[in-house]
């Protein structure tokens, strides 16, 4: 053994592996090493309860967990949720060897492997060798979660002088400190120096990825298109691609690529929602609303089941809702509140929340219930960074529909000045639909003005069932502007009484209830109520 059995003693590991017989041998192999604090669990979803509650030194995962998340998966979630301390050795586990991630040491990957079978030696081996690559980049490590990459970046190059720490690994850290750093010349020449030597993929994607932050978008694409052939660097050279792709606003190849992605990683949720995403800033809303419900459909209630398909699934359905037809408009209404209410309660968390309320408000306007969109629009601020585009659009949506264009202004005026610096598939999708979200805002401005103007000049010209059309399309924009409501409460009064206009009629008259009238406004509404037909006032 590497380590003394006393070493062990004091160590803290969490053990993962959903074999009941294997997880009883493993355990006894860790007691042998001379372990004594061991939580041992079945599955990702019992690892991650402990791992948030204690400060595991340890964790050994088997990769394959059945059903649900995989071992890779899992560190990937326990990472973002703060739950493995700086410290901590991940060590994943399989029969078979697998495919461990090439690029992301910045982000953190799992310390080492072991392939099963294997002896209480050959375990302790892998453990002794993660802790010693661990602990020798102890200052570097600390620096990345304190966010000081500069320090990070001085620690690492004393390391490497030292000779305390493991080579390769080092090298590896470097290329994507410097890339974290913006130092990307620098980068780019140790990439160089790297290949030079011996041509590692780590390096090459290295390489391709310093062409992309420096926008060498030819030689970029170029060199990732031939990674993407190797099975090795695959799943990263095409994700790289699609954010390349991405980052040019080349939606067509990013969907491409995308779609290859799932094909090699089927539940990569990012690529999921990028997918979604694109779609929607391709136009293809209704191709996106199926596509999140395929998803919701697949994976609900599993360990891949998240608030946004529910949410953005609701927002699209909303706005497709916003363009119906009379006739259906109250069925296409329904199935956005559906979507919402579909969300699983275990994903209704307070920080998700503050969303789904704003997004209900938005539904519940449209259902004629303005005072409790009022009611929340109060409740709502303006985000700090950083921003996420849809809750903040979603925002600044609601404060028009209810008249408060200074607060949607601002709403708007966080989107412009946001800066989404992340160039991941969410970072690169955020910074699309946040620029897409302002030009859309502006036509819709002019959408309004119109469709208020074809409403009434075609009113003028006796052609009511048009103008009927034109300015109800214009008040399910902005339901508490008093002009539009008035003009389409003139149109209402023209019409015979029918059933169907009666929900449209009692909006009109309660978003006019809900809003500051002026003078002139007030006269004009005493003017027409008693032009309306009975079934719409009582």
């Amino acid at each position: 053994m590497i380590f003394q059995a006393s070493f062990y003693k004091s160590k803290k590991l969490l053990l993962i592996e959903d074999c009941e017989p294997v997880r009883a041998s493993i355990k006894g192999m860790l007691q042998q090493i001379g372990f004594d604090d061991i939580t041992a669990v079945a599955d990702a979803m019992q690892a991650i309860s402990p791992a948030r509650r204690h400060s595991f030194d340890f964790v050994l995962a088997d990769f394959n967990l059945g059903d649900g998340k995989d071992a890779l998966q899992l560190f990937n979630e326990l990472s973002a949720l703060g739950a493995i301390k700086t410290a901590c050795c991940f060590v994943l586990m399989s029969s078979e060897p697998q495919r461990l991630p090439v690029f992301g040491v910045l982000q953190g990957t799992p310390d080492h492997f072991v392939l099963k079978p294997f002896s209480y030696l050959e375990l302790e081996k892998r453990l002794a060798k993660a802790w010693q690559n661990r602990t020798a980049l102890r200052k570097v490590y600390q620096a990345i979660k304190q966010a000081d990459l500069a320090n990070a970046l001085l620690e690492l190059d004393e390391a490497i002088k030292a000779g305390s720490a493991n080579p390769l690994q080092a090298l590896r850290l470097k290329g994507e400190l410097l890339l974290a750093q913006g130092e990307y010349n620098a980068a780019a020449q140790l990439y160089s120096k790297i290949q030079q030597q011996r041509d590692f993929s780590w390096a090459r994607l290295g390489a391709a990825a310093t062409m992309v932050k420096l926008q060498q978008w030819d030689n970029a694409e170029q060199l990732l298109l031939q990674l993407a052939e190797q099975d090795d660097i695959r799943p990263e050279a095409v994700e790289w691609l699609a954010r390349c792709y991405l980052l040019q606003a080349d939606l067509a190849k990013a969907q491409e690529q995308l779609t290859e992605l799932l094909k090699l990683q089927p539940t990569n949720m990012a690529a999921h929602y990028a997918l979604a995403d694109v779609l929607q800033l391709n136009g293809q809303q209704e191709d996106s609303s199926r596509y999140l419900q395929k998803l919701i459909q697949q994976f609900r209630f599993s360990a891949f089941d998240a608030p946004e398909c529910y949410l953005q699934l609701s927002r699209l359905l909303l706005e497709q809702a916003q363009f119906t037809e009379l006739g259906a408009f109250s069925a296409a209404l329904k199935k956005s509140s559906e979507a919402l209410a579909n969300m699983p309660q275990k994903l209704a968390t307070d920080i998700i929340e503050p969303e789904v309320a704003v997004l209900r408000a938005r539904i519940s306007l449209l259902q004629g219930n303005v005072a409790d969109a009022k009611q929340q629009l109060n409740l709502v601020t303006v985000a700090s960074k950083p921003v996420h585009v849809a809750a903040e659009l979603d925002k600044a949506r609601l404060a028009f529909a209810l008249g408060d264009t200074k607060q949607a202004e601002a709403h708007l005026a966080l989107l412009k000045s946001a800066d989404f610096a992340a160039d991941d598939l969410s970072g690169c999708c955020q910074r699309l639909l946040a620029k897409q979200a302002l030009l859309r805002e502006t036509e819709l401005k002019a959408q309004l003005r119109d469709l208020n103007q074809t409403g009434m000049d075609a009113a003028q010209k006796g052609n009511v069932k048009v103008a009927l059309v034109k300015l109800r399309q214009a008040f399910l924009l902005m339901p508490c502007n008093a002009g539009l409501a008035l003009n389409l409460l003139q149109v209402l009064s023209q019409l015979p009484a029918h059933k169907a206009l009666l929900p449209l009629a009692k909006a009109v008259l309660s978003a006019l209830e809900n809003t500051a009238l002026t003078s002139a406004n007030q006269q004009r509404l005493a003017q027409l109520l008693p032009q309306l037909p009975e079934l719409y006032v009582d």
